[in-house]
């Protein structure tokens, strides 16, 4: 886990002096051929397709770059927070949102991976995939942000726990999700 967060610390320095040394006047922001730092985040929610009753609300701040069609490139992390129980999840993950056209249009698409950090019932810990694919649209924007919705599919990797006293099979989670969200 360790080289995992090594990794994300060094790629959030790498794309922060992207950012640092690529000054945008404000009418360029969006869409420049030149490289800038953004930040964004989102807040929404993910139903549980599989059946286990782990819905849950979900937060999500992000920094990295963008470039002409690059809408975003970076890195994130989220909480996980599940509604019915005391189990949470907090995933750290790469993020890559693009339209593939150097114009502004209405629809992006959105893709998250990593790992999911996961607290689960009688404080067990485990580490596993998170994945999000989704479709955005853009719902304001203006010379310095840009909000959106998202919609899309989330996958949270969890595995079958064996101890001494008792065995827990917990399944991996699919979820359908929908979240709102601001980009500076």
């Amino acid at each position: 886990m360790k080289p995992l967060v090594n990794l994300l610390t060094a790629a959030v320095m790498v794309l922060c002096a992207f950012g640092a040394g690529a000054a945008v006047t404000p009418e360029e922001q969006f869409y420049s051929p030149k490289t800038a730092f953004t930040w964004g985040a989102d807040a929404g929610a993910s139903i549980d397709m599989t059946g286990n009753d782990m819905s849950t609300v979900d937060f999500d701040i992000y920094f990295g770059m963008r470039r002409r069609w690059i809408e975003f490139l970076g890195v994130g992390v989220g909480a996980d927070i599940m509604v019915t129980n005391s189990c949470r999840s907090f995933p750290l993950y790469a993020a890559f949102r693009t339209n593939f056209v150097n114009r502004p249009t209405i629809a992006f698409m959105d893709v998250r991976i990593g790992a999911s950090l996961n607290y689960l019932e009688h404080n067990h810990q485990q580490t596993g995939l998170y994945g999000f694919a989704g479709v955005g649209f853009n719902l304001a924007r203006g010379r310095r942000f840009s909000s959106h919705i998202l919609v899309g599919y989330t996958y949270r990797e969890r595995r079958h726990i064996s101890g001494p006293e008792m065995e827990h099979d917990f399944g991996s989670l699919s979820c359908a999700t929908v979240k709102i969200g601001v980009v500076f």
